[in-house]
């Protein structure tokens, strides 16, 4: 801390001011002060006519008002990420849409860690779509945003850019930078963030598979299927149920 004495500041009136000065010009605006996420996820029902209508309102919003269109653009990904999911048909527009919003979050605030995150999330499932895994164009700006979605905020969507990563590294080929242990290490620290999200147990129970640690791969899917079935406001939740059977079945082969 830079401090002045008295003797100081009478010979040289100037530098009091002069230390508020520069002290003031280092720290960046509001540091003094909590200051909100310029990005939030969407936090409402996850029912097509809840994201309907707050995407209509968020249209109206960004059309009419520049005060909040950090904010919106990060939800409006979050939104059009999950519509992708329940349309089939319209998934690629969505997602393209997703990746739009999400960039412009990040042009406008470049420490938004939820633009990020939807931005590789949007860009992985789309390269998945395409069949495109195998393109270097599609990976490294997956893992390049998830990376900048880590060190601004890992706890995102209870660990969202560590449990990316984490299965980024698991579907991979290991020539195209695979690699089991790195999945694990990832989705052991979303299992931190989000001790009480099922997907985070899930991926790291078939990680664990993968990587022949099977007593641990089912102590993961039994958490992962304990908790899956106590979510009533998760709907991709109850369609795992033969990927859960399936997973258990190969662990329970393995140990006996």
């Amino acid at each position: 801390m830079i401090r002045t004495t008295p003797k100081l500041e009478r010979r040289f009136p100037w530098i009091a001011g002069a230390v508020i000065l520069m002290l003031g010009c280092a720290l960046p605006a509001g540091a003094m002060e909590t200051v909100p996420p310029s990005c939030k996820l969407y936090t409402g029902e996850i029912s097509l006519e809840s994201l309907k209508q707050r995407e209509t309102v968020l249209k109206d919003e960004l059309l009419h008002s520049a005060s909040a269109a950090i904010g919106d653009h990060c939800e409006m990904a979050n939104i059009h990420y999950k519509l992708a999911r329940m349309f089939p048909d319209l998934r690629v527009q969505y997602l393209n849409s997703c990746i739009d919003h999400s960039e412009q979050a990040i042009h406008r605030d470049s420490r938004s860690g939820v633009a990020y995150f939807f931005k590789g999330l949007c860009l992985g499932r789309l390269g998945e779509l395409k069949g495109i895994w195998s393109s270097l164009k599609i990976i490294d700006p997956v893992r390049e945003n998830m990376e900048a979605a880590v060190k601004i905020n890992p706890a995102i969507d209870s660990g969202g850019p560590h449990r990316a990563l984490g299965r980024l590294y698991f579907k991979l080929p290991r020539i195209l930078g695979g690699d089991i242990k790195k999945s694990i290490d990832h989705l052991l620290k979303a299992v931190d963030y989000g001790p009480q999200y099922w997907e985070n147990h899930f991926f790291l129970a078939e990680s664990y598979f993968e990587n022949h640690q099977y007593l641990l791969a089912r102590t993961e899917l039994q958490s992962a299927m304990n908790m899956a079935s106590q979510s009533n406001d998760d709907a991709d939740s109850k369609t795992h149920t033969v990927e859960f059977q399936a997973l258990m079945k190969k662990i329970e082969r393995n140990l006996h």
